[in-house]
C-alpha cells in the first residue's frame, strides 16, 4: 500500500506522473533474476506483472520480502515521486518498530565526484550503497551503539569504514557469522587509520589493529586497560572469523559471538570518536 501510494500519482501529490507501472516492471525484473524464474507464482503465464509480484510478496518467506523492501530503493523511478528518501525510508522503519519486528532499514550511502559532463568537470552525487535491512536483536544497544555508529560513518570521510561495517550487519543478517567478524575487523582498522589521517599521527599503511591501537593511545592519552578491551575486536576475528584459515580444527563461530562482535565494534568506534574529539 505504500508504494502503491508513492509511485501513484493518485495518492502522491508530488509527482504529475504515475509511475506505478515503471516501478513493478522493475521490481519483477529483480525478484525473478534473484529467484531464477521467470514468474513468481505456479499461475498462468499471462497474468500481469504487479499481480503475479503481489501474489509472490503475500505468500513468500520473511527473508524474501525482506529482499524486496530492499529493492524498493534501487528502482530507476524513485526519484522521479520523491523529494526525500529519507521520508520512505522512516515509514519503513515505523512499520518495523509497531510490528515489533526486529529489523530496521539503513540510509543511503552517497558520494560526491567531480565527472566530466559534456567536456565539462561537474560535480555529481553518486550512490555508494542503497538502503539495507539489518537485523535489532537488542533494542537498547541498537539505540545507544550500533545506530549511532552508522551515523558517525555516514560522514564522506569514513566512507570505506562505513561500507564494512555495512557489510558486516548484513552478513549477521545472512548468517555468515565468521563474515560478520571479518568485516567488523576490518571496518575498525579502518576508523584508526582515518582517525590518525585526520590527527595528522604517523602509521604504516600496513598496520594492524595492534600497532594502530598503540599509536591512537598514546596520542590521545589512553589509560592502558582500554588498549586491551579495544584489541578484543582484533582477537574475535584472529579466533573465530574467516579472514584466516582454520587449521585442522574448524572453527565454531555462534550468532551471540559475531553479535558480540557487531556490538563491540560499534562502541569502541564511538568510544574512540569521542576520546579524540571527533564527536
Amino acid at each position: 500500500m505504500l508504494c502503491r501510494d508513492t509511485f501513484s500519482n493518485k495518492y502522491n501529490p508530488h509527482s504529475s506522473d504515475d509511475y506505478t507501472g515503471a516501478f513493478w516492471d522493475d521490481i519483477y525484473q529483480k525478484l525473478t533474476y534473484r529467484h531464477g524464474r521467470p514468474q513468481l507464482t505456479l499461475v498462468a503465464s499471462f497474468i500481469r506483472k504487479e499481480i503475479d509480484a503481489a501474489n509472490f510478496l503475500t505468500t513468500c518467506k520473511g527473508e524474501e520480502f525482506l529482499d524486496f523492501v530492499e529493492y524498493i530503493f534501487q528502482v530507476e523511478c524513485l526519484s522521479r515521486v520523491t523529494y526525500d528518501e529519507n521520508t520512505l525510508i522512516e515509514q519503513i522503519n515505523q512499520f518495523f518498530a509497531l510490528d515489533g519486528l526486529g529489523y530496521e532499514l539503513t540510509g543511503f550511502v552517497k558520494e560526491e565526484r567531480e565527472e566530466y559532463i559534456f567536456n565539462r568537470p561537474q560535480k555529481v552525487t553518486v550512490i555508494v550503497r542503497y538502503p539495507q535491512v539489518i537485523k535489532k536483536d537488542d533494542q537498547v544497544i541498537h539505540e545507544m551503539a550500533i545506530k549511532p555508529a552508522l551515523q558517525f560513518l555516514s560522514d564522506p570521510a569514513f566512507k570505506s569504514a562505513n561500507l564494512e561495517y555495512l557489510d558486516a550487519l548484513k552478513h549477521y543478517r545472512d548468517g555468515n557469522w565468521g563474515d560478520c567478524l571479518t568485516m567488523c575487523g576490518s571496518s575498525f582498522e579502518s576508523v584508526m587509520k582515518i582517525i590518525c589521517d585526520k590527527k595528522g599521527w604517523p602509521y604504516s599503511p600496513g598496520d594492524t589493529a595492534d600497532p594502530l591501537i598503540e599509536t591512537i593511545a598514546a596520542k590521545a592519552g589512553l589509560a592502558g586497560h582500554f588498549k586491551e578491551h579495544l584489541k578484543s575486536i582484533a582477537t574475535l576475528r584472529n579466533k573465530y572469523s574467516t579472514a584466516h584459515g582454520a587449521g585442522v580444527h574448524p572453527k565454531k563461530v555462534t550468532p551471540s559471538i559475531a553479535l558480540f562482535g557487531l556490538n563491540l565494534t560499534a562502541s569502541a568506534i564511538l568510544f574512540l570518536s569521542k576520546e579524540v574529539g571527533l564527536s
